[in-house]
């Protein structure tokens, strides 16, 4: 017996993937692939919350910026002209007056060491007197080695105090001064002389800087 209906052998063929089949689970099968492209060319653009705040913001400063410095009326400027002058005549005067007072700081400091130096080689002055009279007697003597050392140590000791600002005065052959000799002695030769002489030192006299520290003794003609 033969059956009415007729086996197909070909296999029915899947359905195709499309953009509303199985294949693509994306998409919406009730939403049409027109409208779909549609919504996403005109949706909106999503900006987070305050971005347009800062960007007024930002074209507010811009603008501000370019706008040029507000306009002086020639009184206001020459009010400021001259207040920028009196502040740098302050400034000038200021600095002048420190100038000053730095120098003068210097000097008297300087002043006050060259006294304490004086006071000091004042007291040495005896120290070379002794020194004196030991070599008037060490250059009688026989011990020439004695001598010797005697006059080495008065050397030394003299061009100390000459390296820290001693000095002699001027003594034989010297015009009297009386600011700088004192005349123990005086007795006429027949010479005529514009001023008296010195013709000998009784003690020597010093000079500390320009200071007198002891006047000479000494004897004059004329």
């Amino acid at each position: 017996m033969t059956d009415d209906a007729t086996t197909d052998p070909t296999p029915e063929a899947p359905d195709s993937p499309g953009p509303s089949g199985e294949g693509n689970p994306g998409a919406d099968p009730a939403t049409p692939a027109g409208e779909a492209a549609l919504g996403a060319e005109t949706a909106p653009e999503h900006h987070p919350e305050g971005l347009h705040d800062v960007s007024e913001a930002t074209i507010d400063s811009d603008a501000a910026d370019v706008d040029g410095p507000p306009s002086l009326t020639p009184e206001e400027i020459a009010q400021v002209v001259t207040e920028r002058d009196e502040l740098t005549d302050q400034m000038l005067r200021a600095r002048a007056d420190f100038d000053n007072l730095n120098k003068r700081r210097q000097r008297e400091v300087a002043e006050a060491r060259d006294r304490g130096a004086a006071s000091l080689v004042e007291r040495l002055l005896d120290v070379l007197d002794n020194f004196g009279f030991a070599l008037q007697a060490a250059a009688v003597s026989e011990d020439t080695q004695l001598a010797k050392g005697v006059e080495l140590v008065h050397g030394q000791l003299l061009q100390a105090l000459a390296d820290a600002g001693l000095e002699e005065v001027p003594g034989t052959g010297a015009d009297f001064d009386p600011a700088h000799h004192e005349a123990l002695m005086h007795e006429e030769d027949g010479e005529e002389r514009d001023h008296p002489e010195v013709v000998e030192v009784l003690r020597t006299g010093y000079r500390f800087k320009g200071q007198l520290l002891r006047a000479a003794s000494v004897k004059v003609v004329g």
